[in-house]
């Protein structure tokens, strides 16, 4: 079967400093993880800041926000059997996120809040007919609180437990639940391992789903390094780990809106972008297939550090000095002089100091530009983004193609003229 489960905390900012946040662990969603891949599932994990390992044979994906995690569930979801909501999303978030850190220049300050998307609402449409799991976790009325939410979501079964209690709730390795399905069964547990939950959650997906059988998981491919030479086993295992880019979204829709894209789709489609384009680079001679190697390895270090969004000031600040540093441990798994190639790379397109490096830089800068123009500006409005800062973001295209920029520039136009973007200095409507 195949399981998507979150876990964990979301953390939603007032400044690069400060953010609102819950004392989730995300034990008890990791131990569901775990358990569900020990039984032989199929398991991805969405997971919110946490200082857990990773669960072994699980694709891990790592949100921070709320709005994060909406879209990480989203893009996932079409993919899975059984949902396991078990984060601990944050309700609110700052209405304003600073882009500096506030001052102590004041005895008092307000705050003011808005709701977090609610992801078990927003998706349950698109329930079909997969099984969704939730937990709540209460204070009073546990029983109670738990049954209201369980038809106000739409649930198969709910989680409930009392946070109150001794060896429940936050950051312990024990809990007492009660779990509580749609048909009207209720079934207290007594104080017990995280672990065990999760077992007992499973043996009643397992009892809904007798049909879908566990998969036999297939061993790691380093499994097999006694059979390989030193380097080809380095490199199996870095094929293995860069898999991991499918699962890291970005802010761009798909061009027909229908979900976030993902890391690995975003390379792909640069790809092919040099491979149609490259004839219209400013410089004649360009060696495309250079470039064609640049923009397939570059966004792999986003595989540690996540896709920073281009408009978030406050994460540009230190996003070249945290890829960096996630180039330096991720091409330094390959044989040497591989891994030195591979990161010789991928600073030629950061510095785009060659030819080669500034064809690169623009069509990474074109293709978002292309999505958020097909999609009716929806991104540049959900964020406020104008026309200004638009056209200063991927004004660099010019340097690897000054048709191609013409272009840009004429889609830029075009989206204030339609109303899909703001004028600049003005608000962009939602």
């Amino acid at each position: 079967m195949r399981l998507l489960v979150t876990a964990g905390p979301t953390r939603e900012y007032l400044d690069p400093v400060r953010f609102l946040s819950n004392r989730s662990s995300g034990k008890m969603g990791y131990a569901v993880a775990e358990r569900a891949s020990a039984r032989g599932h199929d398991v991805t994990l969405i997971t919110g800041p946490s200082a857990l390992p990773e669960p072994p044979g699980v694709r891990v994906v790592r949100v921070t926000t709320a709005e994060e995690m909406l879209r990480a569930v989203e893009a996932a979801l079409g993919g899975c059997d059984a949902l396991v909501m078990a984060a601990a999303v944050a309700d609110y978030r700052p209405r304003t996120r600073h882009g500096a850190k506030i001052k102590k220049d004041r005895e008092t300050r307000t705050l003011e809040l808005e709701r977090t998307p609610d992801i078990l609402s927003t998706i349950r449409e698109r329930k079909g007919g997969r099984l969704f799991v939730g937990f709540a976790a209460e204070t009073d009325r546990v029983v109670e609180e738990a049954q209201a939410k369980l038809a106000r979501k739409g649930l198969d079964l709910i989680v409930a437990n009392d946070v109150t209690q001794p060896g429940a709730g936050f950051d312990v390795d024990t809990n007492v639940v009660t779990l509580i399905d749609a048909a009207g069964g209720l079934r207290a547990l007594p104080l017990m391992a995280k672990a065990e939950v999760a077992d007992r959650i499973l043996e009643w997906i397992e009892a809904q789903r007798p049909g879908l059988p566990p998969r036999v998981p297939a061993p790691p491919p380093e499994r097999l390094a006694e059979s390989l030479s030193a380097r080809l086993a380095q490199q199996i295992a870095f094929v293995r780990e860069i898999d991991g880019l499918k699962t890291v979204l970005r802010q761009t829709l798909l061009m027909d809106g229908s979900r976030p894209e993902n890391d690995a789709e975003h390379s792909w489609h640069l790809a092919l972008l040099v491979l149609l384009l490259h004839e219209h680079a400013n410089e004649p001679g360009l060696d495309w297939g250079r470039t064609l190697q640049m923009v397939l390895i570059h966004d792999l270090v986003e595989i540690e550090v996540g896709d920073t969004y281009c408009y978030d000031e406050a994460g540009q600040k230190d996003r070249p000095q945290r890829e960096r540093a996630a180039a330096q441990r991720l091409f330094g798994r390959l044989p040497a002089e591989q891994g030195a190639a591979l990161r010789a790379l991928w600073e030629e397109f950061e510095a785009r100091g060659t030819p080669e490096g500034r064809f690169a830089a623009a069509v990474d800068r074109l293709q978002p530009l292309l999505h958020n123009y097909c999609t009716g500006g929806r991104m540049w409005r959900k964020h406020g983004v104008d026309a200004g800062r638009v056209e200063a973001r991927n004004a660099h295209i010019a340097e690897g193609s000054a048709v191609l920029w013409q272009i840009a520039r004429a889609l830029i136009r075009d989206a204030v003229a339609r109303g899909d973007l703001a004028a600049a200095g003005e608000r962009s409507a939602p």
